[in-house]
């Protein structure tokens, strides 16, 4: 099938891949411009062939127009990778100095709390009378006036000031790579603003067509809210058939990603292919002749696609948009189409026109599921058989979670260190509810009498309602999901190889292949190994750099001991200190306050002295303030905290110490000086707030 030309784009699919990850990769101003020209060379050396590909030389040499091809993609793929990222355009607003910029809303804002967050596109930079026009995307977190709130919408026009900070990269073991999330948006700065710091210039500047939708959605959404009762029940409904997740609580979230059916809530080709079902049943009567199937076709698209704006242009939505278009014209032209080409289509055009696609997550698992989907679902279904209708259909559907399991399940251990154990479970028993939900809450925004839409609304609510019950009481049995998995790239990669050689071995009967998924999985299987003993004689020190709080963590072994004044509630627990305590794979966990008193054979926590095996802290804070000492204190570490009142050169005439730390509970203020007073008398100083966590090897 590859060399039979049935799958020409999965062919061109791949260089381009390569040319993306090329200029992620190694992105720089020179190699813009080296695959600038590069495409331009190969351009005319593909047209130049074309031209004379009649002649002898040519015709009997083909493989020149294929490595040309090639050739010319892996160039263009470098190039738009590393043209889209913005970076190095001399147009860009980080290039100069102003007093304001005007900005242009792109994305519809999110609400939390008291700060409204959207993206950003600017216009121009303003420098007293002077205006210029610029380019490049800000991230605005915008703190609203409680008493008077203003509303913003997309396309909305803005001026503000010109404050804006580069993203922070991640600055604790295991911490989310934010800065690395944002780039990928081509989000590079962000500005923190209050309301009354801004000035509205103008409304609906933005794309009609992008407003048109997002006022539809709103519209829905609101209908939703006004007839199920449950607020939980009509944000899973505006999540499950609109994509509009801002209203989802956290633990709906968490069930659904624990049971493993976080893909019923992300607006995907499942939910683009219900509404192609319902729009082939309604525009039946249009299928009798090649005139009324074109309209047919033409009808179906135009819906769908306006389906795929409402919801966001997700690129799991939009791979699902590009494939049913190809199909459903494909059907009323009377051609038939390869799915994995159909596939490849849609990727090759969604990737040209945004590169930085391929390293979404959605994007992969999206693509990754369809074609295990494609791939896999045949094989496995036809390994029983059953004469019952309904057994064969529970089969069918129980392959086609194997199918889609096996395909993603690196993927997913990879970025969200999970797997979700009852996976086949939790989805034997949504898909007929889940269904029921989008046919009915499809048909809930299409029926105007009120008569109707109570009763559906009472119906909705309490089919969604069921729909969680089940899902919670799966999520809370005994090892339900199976978590703190974490695997490195290379790991990644060795268990597709796995996969791949298996695969292969079990179709082919190529004992070859069963040899080399063997090797794999012992080359797996011992960095695992390795793993483990290596986080089994970890022993270090981490005091993590925070914003606002405190926390260090002793690693022993798989036992971990943190020291912090946060609460584990908190979204910074989460965020910053629990991934590397997972990461590290404790098994253990003891969290004290800073000042605990505990005594054991590894530690020694006594207020403010702090002993983890030899290495010996002490934490100066308030109390130490205007307290002479008799004698010099010997200390490895010296940890400024709480706000105490001490110059650094009479800190050192009671103190000795190797490393001087100062932690984020500290006023800026302070810790400026107190930097400014260690260069002053030459002391390494480590500031535990905007900079990488200070990590102790023990």
């Amino acid at each position: 099938m590859f060399f039979k030309g049935e799958i020409p784009f999965v062919r061109l699919l791949l260089p381009l891949i390569v040319g993306i990850s090329i200029g992620y990769s190694f992105h720089s101003y020179l190699l813009q411009i080296l695959s600038f020209y590069t495409v331009c060379l190969f351009s005319t050396v593909f047209l130049t062939l074309i031209i004379i590909y009649k002649t002898r030389i040519v015709y009997r040499n083909r493989w020149l127009m294929g490595i040309t091809i090639h050739l010319l993609l892996v160039a263009l793929g470098c190039y738009l990778a590393i043209y889209s990222s913005n970076r190095y355009s001399s147009n860009n607003f980080q290039n100069f100095h102003a007093d304001a910029l005007v900005i242009k809303v792109v994305n519809e804002p999110n609400f939390k709390g008291d700060i409204m967050r959207f993206e950003s596109n600017v216009l121009t930079s303003i420098k007293g009378k002077v205006s210029k026009p610029v380019n490049g995307k800000l991230l605005i977190a915008l703190k609203i006036d409680s008493l008077n709130p203003i509303v913003l919408n997309y396309g909305d026009v803005l001026l503000i000031p010109e404050h804006f900070t580069e993203v922070d990269p991640p600055f604790n073991p295991g911490e989310f790579d934010y800065k690395g999330f944002l780039a990928n948006h081509q989000i590079y700065h962000q500005s923190f603003i209050n309301q009354q710091q801004l000035i509205l210039l103008a409304h609906n500047k933005g794309n009609s067509i992008i407003y048109y939708a997002l006022g539809v959605r709103k519209d829905m959404v609101k209908k939703y809210y006004q007839y199920l009762k449950d607020k939980d029940a009509a944000a899973f409904a505006s999540t499950l058939i609109l994509g509009y997740r801002a209203d989802l609580s956290p633990e709906i979230i968490s069930a659904y990603s624990k049971t493993g059916t976080m893909h019923v809530l992300s607006v995907s080709g499942m939910h683009v292919g219900i509404v192609f079902i319902i729009l082939i049943w309604i525009l039946k009567p249009l299928n009798k002749n090649k005139r009324l199937r074109l309209l047919r076709a033409f009808l179906i698209i135009a819906v769908i696609w306006f389906y795929s704006l409402i919801t966001g242009f997700s690129p799991s939505v939009c791979r699902a948009a590009i494939m049913l278009t190809f199909f459903v014209f494909g059907k009323a032209i009377n051609r038939s189409q390869n799915s994995y080409n159909l596939l490849a289509i849609s990727a090759f055009i969604l990737l040209i026109y945004n590169p930085y696609y391929l390293v979404d997550v959605g994007f992969q698992l999206s693509y990754i599921a369809v074609f295990g989907l494609i791939y896999f679902h045949p094989k496995i279904y036809h390994l029983l058989n059953f004469d019952n209708w309904f057994l064969d259909k529970a089969w069918s559907y129980t392959a086609l979670s194997l199918a889609a399991q096996l395909a993603t399940f690196p993927l997913s251990i990879y970025y969200f260190h999970q797997f979700p154990v009852y996976f086949l479970l939790s989805n034997l028993f949504i898909v007929l509810p889940v269904a029921v939900v989008m046919y009915a809450g499809i048909l809930f925004l299409f029926i105007p009498w009120d008569v109707i839409l109570k009763p559906l609304g009472t119906l909705l609510n309490t089919l969604i309602g069921f729909t969680n019950r089940i899902l919670y009481y799966i999520e809370h049995l005994p090892y339900s999901n199976w978590d703190k998995l974490w695997i490195n790239l290379p790991q990644y990669i060795l268990l597709y190889v796995i996969i791949g050689c298996v695969v292969w071995a079990s179709i082919h009967r190529n004992k070859l292949a069963l040899t080399y998924a063997f090797l794999t999985l012992l080359i797996f299987s011992g960095s695992i190994a390795f793993q483990r003993i290596s986080n089994f004689e970890r022993k270090e020190l981490v005091f993590f750099s925070l914003r606002k709080n405190s926390a260090i963590a002793f690693q022993n072994s798989r036992e971990t001991v943190v020291l912090t004044d946060l609460n584990l509630s908190d979204k910074t627990w989460s965020f910053s200190i629990n991934p590397a305590i997972d990461r590290s794979g404790s098994i253990n966990k003891n969290v004290c306050e800073p000042l605990s008193q505990i005594r054991n054979e590894y530690y020694n926590l006594s207020l403010n002295y702090i002993q983890f095996g030899n290495y010996r802290i002490l934490r100066w804070d308030k109390s130490f303030n205007k307290k002479q000492y008799s004698n010099l204190l010997e200390v490895d570490a010296l940890l400024l905290s709480g706000n105490p009142t001490i110059k650094l050169v009479n800190l050192i005439k009671n103190v000795h110490f190797t490393n001087l730390l100062i932690d984020a509970t500290n006023p800026d203020y302070k810790i400026k000086r107190w930097k400014d007073e260690a260069k002053q008398l030459h002391l390494d100083v480590h500031v535990l707030k905007k900079n990488p966590a200070f990590i102790v090897k023990l």
